[in-house]
């Protein structure tokens, strides 16, 4: 596949977004980073310092020891998980309804939980009756990456996916962020690893990408936009 734009018309089809990384990511945060942490946990934990939560939470497949946590700045926090190792307020198993009244969030969260979910449907209507109208679901899907457990890993979807789905589950005003920090990261992610080895080898990645954005931000915005690493998905409650 090339990387390469034919015409202006295929760089405004992937020119760049609201969220993308040169807006909300820093080359020295990201390389340090990478050494011990995945180039997708990097770009999620700062993705998630630059959105401000207002407003009580429900994290649906997260809990206390979420490594995520402490960048959302709120102590409105309710999390359910079937998990007890994560630490959740609630736990519940597959397929139970979240017990707990309605409309009382202002902001759902799923956040690589979706990827573990083999139907989704009642997940969504349970997560449309707990926010409050006008209420922001957001969204963290995989989808450059490794299947992996907690317990299943059942799927990748797509942009398109996402979009008519939400509208299918009564969400609107729905915003889908591809994002990735280049091809060499997504490969390195995905290719061969070893533990001794992963860090710099992601390191060397990272400056690899870095240096593809300097010099064409029109080859880096096309191949992210076909081949992002993962989603980041805000829309809200009709």
């Amino acid at each position: 596949m090339t990387l390469f734009l034919n015409n202006k018309k295929d760089y405004k089809k992937f020119s760049k977004s609201e969220i993308d990384i040169f807006n909300y990511s820093s080359f020295v945060r990201t390389i340090k980073d990478v050494y011990t942490i995945s180039i997708q946990r990097s770009l999620m934990n700062q993705l998630l310092e630059g959105i401000e939560f207002k407003g009580n939470i429900l994290d649906i497949g997260g809990g206390n020891r979420a490594s995520y946590k402490k960048t959302l700045g709120n102590e409105e926090y309710t999390s359910v998980n079937i998990d007890t190792e994560i630490e959740p307020d609630i736990k519940i198993n597959v397929g139970e309804k979240i017990p707990i009244k309605d409309k009382l969030f202002a902001h759902c969260l799923m956040f690589n939980l979706l990827e573990h979910v083999y139907n989704w449907d009642d997940l969504f209507i349970d997560a449309h009756r707990l926010l409050i109208k006008g209420g922001k679901l957001h969204i963290i899907m995989p989808f450059m990456y490794p299947i992996h457990g907690a317990p299943q890993d059942f799927k990748r979807v797509t942009e398109t996916y996402f979009e008519e789905y939400l509208k299918k589950m009564n969400f609107e005003n729905i915003k889908i962020y591809p994002l990735s920090y280049g091809p060499f990261t997504n490969s390195q992610l995905v290719g061969l690893t070893h533990r001794y080895f992963n860090g710099p080898h992601a390191q060397l990645c990272v400056i690899l990408d870095r240096i593809l954005q300097l010099y064409s931000k029109r080859i880096y915005y096309k191949y992210n936009r076909r081949c992002p690493l993962f989603y980041y998905v805000e829309s809200s409650k009709k």
